[in-house]
């Protein structure tokens, strides 16, 4: 994501928006969503009502009707509505993934018992999907049948269960190096680089599944990350979010204000792959836009979202929510100008924070 996203946000008027649109209340969950997904007018979303709801931000209207299949609360997803991938991934608590097709809401594929505990953390690319649970293990599978010798195969897998081939989503690898449960994975070319709640960050080859280096610069668990190819971006337990320089083998930045564990964080990269803007979202209940104070190391909050105050303003039920599920926020995303927000309630926030909002 470029410097033009945020340099053309307004963060003192701005769109807001709620799913599901209040004419429709039945499009919505009836229960916590723990997770975000959000691409362009697309949105998909999960929860412990154990479901997958897939939406249309144009409309704020469901796509389809909700997907049924999950056994257990909803925790993790990703999806890739382009033709070529097709896919919504999603993580439950009783440890098993299911794939399904974005564009039929079709269910593909259930990978039962990915792991023995509940699915913290997904991310896939074109080739792999790896999966990080709450046992500690950190799984790496096939996304497409192949041949033993593919060029995508790791010189660590293990053989097929039958034959040369891997059929898709074959269980690849274990990767076991984490103390505790795993909530944050993110893979970009033949780097893989997990959080735990064991306090460290490992960076992994995914050629030869050697963990290459392990960070540990917070005091608490990790509890998400955002990684870019050279920069980590990691919120905690300890109330911080960190950034971790891979070329310097250094932290560059640490960020102070939330006052609970930092559950969700993106970024936006300038041109050059730096960071340039951090979003965190907290237990707090507070969603906080973060920049570097200019000729400086050291970076200020540049805005803050409440739930209470957009629950207000909505719809004037704050009191009523915040007595039945609190404020927490589980999960946030970013797409262009647009932030989305999961808290401990069945309604997802929206804010469009680009200027033209404010001409229509």
């Amino acid at each position: 994501m470029s410097s033009e996203s945020s340099a053309h946000w307004n963060l003192d008027k701005y769109q807001q928006l709620r799913l599901p649109h209040p004419d429709h209340p039945e499009d919505g969950h009836t229960d916590v969503v723990y997770g975000v997904h959000l691409r362009g007018d697309h949105l998909v979303s999960v929860s412990a009502d154990h479901t997958v709801r897939v939406w249309d931000l144009r409309t704020q209207r469901l796509m389809y009707q909700p997907f049924i299949g999950h056994t257990g609360s909803v925790i993790s997803v990703q999806f890739d509505a382009a033709a070529h991938s097709d896919a919504i991934i999603t993580g439950d608590t009783n440890g098993d993934v299911m794939i399904w097709r974005f564009s039929t809401g079709e269910a593909v594929k259930t990978i039962a018992k990915a792991h023995h505990e509940t699915v913290l953390a997904l991310h896939f690319d074109h080739r792999y999907l790896v999966t990080g649970g709450k046992d500690g293990k950190i799984r790496l599978w096939n996304r497409h049948s192949m041949g033993v010798n593919h060029v995508d195969v790791p010189q660590f897998a293990v053989k097929p269960s039958e034959g040369d081939r891997y059929e898709e989503y074959s269980l690849l690898a274990t990767l076991d190096d984490h103390h505790a449960a795993v909530l944050a994975v993110k893979l970009r070319d033949n780097v893989l680089v997990s959080g735990s709640g064991d306090r460290t960050m490992c960076i992994w080859s995914l050629q030869t599944g050697n963990v290459l280096h392990k960070v540990n610069i917070h005091q608490r668990g990790i509890a998400c990350l955002q990684y870019n190819g050279r920069f980590i971006v990691s919120g905690s337990t300890d109330e911080s979010i960190r950034i971790y320089d891979m070329d310097q083998k250094a932290e560059i930045a640490c960020l102070k204000g939330h006052t609970d564990l930092v559950r969700s964080v993106r970024a936006v990269f300038d041109d050059d792959g730096d960071v340039k803007t951090v979003i965190s979202g907290s237990y707090d209940g507070t969603i906080r836009i973060w920049e570097q104070v200019p000729d400086s190391q050291q970076w200020r909050t540049l805005h803050q979202f409440h739930l209470d105050g957009f629950q207000a303003s909505v719809d004037g039920h704050a009191a009523e929510d915040a007595n039945r599920f609190g404020d927490r926020i589980f999960s946030i995303d970013l797409d262009g100008n647009r932030l989305v927000c999961s808290g401990q309630g069945p309604i997802i926030r929206v804010w469009d924070l680009i200027l033209r909002a404010l001409d229509k």
